[in-house]
């Protein structure tokens, strides 16, 4: 997967995770429900993955111990205009 595609995947997931779920930072969902969303918007499961990782090292989000996905306060505070 090229690395614009895995940026764009994770640019999606926060956009899912604040604008259409309204999380803040700390909260967080289930990776059953970012999945189905993250599907509606076209990104595939082979995709979602290195997405995830990628935005993890950036500090946008956490995996919890259960799979949910939590959203950091850099996450939440990322520009997407970047």
């Amino acid at each position: 997967m090229a690395e614009q595609n895995i940026q764009i995947a994770a640019h999606k997931m926060l956009y899912i995770l604040m604008v259409e779920q309204s999380l803040r930072a700390g909260e967080s969902m289930s990776a059953k429900v970012l999945a189905e969303d993250l599907q509606r918007h076209g990104i595939s499961a082979s995709e979602r993955q290195p997405a995830l990782d990628w935005a993890v090292s950036k500090g946008w989000l956490q995996q919890g111990p259960d799979g949910e996905v939590r959203l950091t306060e850099a996450g939440f505070d990322m520009n997407f205009t970047q």
